[in-house]
């Protein structure tokens, strides 16, 4: 952290008061009348300009393979200079992102206005990941590690300085996972905080002198973090790696949960206060070589299984009225990596999703975006679009709803009588 100190003056100490405000709830007013939702098409994985896909200045390429359902419209929106981890907008109107740069896994915020040009408005961070606005503020906090290996949670004021808020969270699986992840502020005024699970399945560091391994304090959990001192309560645990975090507009909190190595327990979720989530308790799942279960916890069920290896990453929940108005509280969900179900960004209406397992397992989310590489994040505009981050190229796409819905193809009649046959004459001369 020496470096980050010596370049901007850090500071650890500082306290100025934060105001805690309460944002007005969104609501659909104004919203296109409700539609009959369709499914995003799906593309082909081969026979673009790079092979698997479109080269990274191919836009034609691009407009030609990213596919969303009939009645919005795909563009792009702009693009960063690395590998975008999270976005969120600032009250400024600019999206702002955590960018990998060079390659690394060092990065920065940068922010992006509407014309697409970029501002790096931080010095770096060693893997840095999710960021949040405090609502009716410019106050931005920003999860990554410490250069000592520690998870940490900065705050960056209204005029350019970072303060290390909390330097001493759990911390780090290996090179890219184990860390604090998603966040995004609640609406109490609070800030919310994924920490990751430290080990895959709760293997043992020592396995001569234990069998599983025994979780740090705050790890695998979510914290509800206070934005002026950073004093801690755990909201809610039993996460492999809650990757990023959503508020409803109704209160409720959504999670992604990322699964083990092997593919068990990729899963989206609805977080209350004091639940556990299961993990590392995954027997149950097939994970074999996971802790027996602990019949002491009362576990709380998926909102939704996904498919093994999609790894779920960014969501938000939709709170603008520029889609139809029975989108309104969709939960989008980013799913990330390259298997038949993964690169793609899918639609959840939460209070459709079956609670009863038979039902539950033949659930299928709709593909919203599909023809991705590797989305890695979403959020919604102000203007009600929907704004999604692919994390190899940069690229930002916005999706936006036109209304303009080709005509169904009359089907061919069914049930018809044969034709009728009439003899013809051949003509004599």
């Amino acid at each position: 952290m020496g470096f980050l100190l010596g370049l901007i003056g850090l500071s650890a100490t500082a306290q100025p008061v934060i105001p805690i405000l309460t944002p007005t709830p969104p609501s659909p007013a104004g919203a296109p009348p409700p539609i009959t939702p369709q499914a995003a098409a799906l593309t082909s994985p081969t026979g673009w300009s790079c092979d698997d896909f479109p080269c990274e200045d191919d836009l034609d390429g691009w407009l030609k393979r990213l596919q969303v359902p009939p009645g919005f419209e795909i563009t792009r929106y702009g693009q960063f200079p690395g590998q975008p981890q999270q976005i969120t907008f600032g009250p400024d109107g600019r999206l702002y992102a955590t960018v990998l740069e060079n390659g690394t896994r060092r990065g920065s915020v940068y922010a992006m206005n509407a014309a697409g040009t970029v501002e790096r408005i931080t010095a770096a961070f060693e893997s840095p990941v999710g960021l949040a606005f405090l609502p009716g503020t410019d106050i931005l906090f920003v999860s990554s590690r410490t250069e000592e290996g520690a998870g940490a949670l900065w705050r960056r004021t209204p005029e350019g300085s970072l303060i290390l808020l909390i330097d001493d969270l759990p911390c780090c699986r290996d090179g890219v996972t184990g860390q604090p992840e998603g966040v995004i502020a609640g609406p109490d005024g609070f800030i919310y905080l994924g920490v990751s699970s430290l080990s895959d399945h709760a293997e043992p560091t020592n396995p001569q002198f234990e069998r599983h391994a025994t979780p740090q304090p705050n790890e695998a959990s979510i914290l509800r973090v206070q934005p002026q001192n950073g004093a801690i309560d755990v909201y809610a645990e039993g996460f492999r790696e809650p990757y990023d975090l959503a508020f409803a507009p109704d209160g409720r909190l959504y999670a992604t949960d990322n699964g083990t190595y092997g593919g068990i327990g990729d899963r989206v979720l609805t977080v209350t206060q004091g639940g556990h989530y299961g993990f590392p308790f995954w027997r149950p799942r097939g994970c074999e070589d996971c802790p027996p279960t602990d019949y002491s916890l009362d576990i709380l069920p998926d909102l939704l299984p996904l498919p093994p290896l999609t790894l779920p990453r960014g969501v938000t929940v939709y709170t603008g009225a520029q889609f139809p108005a029975n989108y309104f509280g969709s939960v989008f969900v980013t799913l990330w990596n390259g298997t038949p179900e993964g690169q793609r960004v899918i639609r959840i209406e939460p209070d459709r999703v079956p609670t009863d397992p038979e039902l539950l397992a033949a659930f299928t989310p709709e593909p919203f975006v599909t023809g991705l590489i590797r989305p890695t994040d979403v959020t919604v505009a102000p203007d009600g679009s929907l704004l999604v981050a692919d994390f190899i190229y940069g690229q930002v796409w916005q999706v936006r709803w036109t209304g303009r819905i080709p005509p169904t193809p009359t089907p061919p009649p069914t049930n018809t009588l044969p034709p009728v046959m009439f003899a013809t004459h051949t003509p004599s001369n």
